[in-house]
């Protein structure tokens, strides 16, 4: 996944652990995606809803327990 936006276009927010940046379009306020800051994960997530359904509808969903076990639940 690629990200581009013009320079300054997000405002960021880090909080708790931080080892997340949540990235916010500083034009309508919605959080686009967030990016990890911790070097021993590699992980990241888009906020699809700002996406056209016809580009995102067939893209497989998992649930993740990310509260108490850290695993897929499927």
């Amino acid at each position: 996944m690629t990200i581009e936006k013009a320079p300054d276009a997000t405002f960021t927010y880090i909080w708790g652990d931080k080892m997340i940046a949540f990235h916010t379009c500083k034009t309508c306020g919605n959080t686009t995606h967030w990016s990890d800051l911790d070097e021993d994960y590699d992980r990241m997530a888009v906020n699809t809803r700002l996406v056209p359904f016809e580009d995102v509808k067939d893209i497989p969903i998992r649930q993740f327990d990310g509260a108490d076990s850290g695993q897929f639940l499927d």
